[in-house]
């Protein structure tokens, strides 16, 4: 994060886990230029909220695929992949072996 460039924002759409928080933290007081955006408050927000204010933005809940074209686009492509299965026999996505 010590190498982003000036003015950089660390956008987490993912997971809460991917990111240290003692470590984002630390950026934070080293530089006041990065800023963080997540999809899920970290469990250190009280520290953001009282020191580092404007300079994060989370969201109430994990947005995920959360939006019309996403869920659409999540069943085509679960289709897709049924059909591929009983078409060729691929089991690239099969979960219960």
């Amino acid at each position: 994060l010590m190498l982003m460039p000036a003015d950089a924002a660390l956008v987490n759409t993912a997971r809460k886990e991917l990111i240290d928080e003692n470590g984002l933290l630390k950026v934070f007081a080293e530089r006041n230029d990065i800023k963080y955006l997540s999809d899920v408050e970290p469990d250190c927000k009280a520290v953001f909220e009282e020191k580092y204010k404007g300079r994060y933005v989370f969201t109430a809940k994990k947005m995920g695929a959360q939006t019309e074209e996403a869920n659409i686009n999540a069943g085509v492509a679960a289709a897709n992949q049924i059909v591929d299965f009983f078409k060729t026999g691929n089991e690239k996505f099969r979960l219960n072996k």
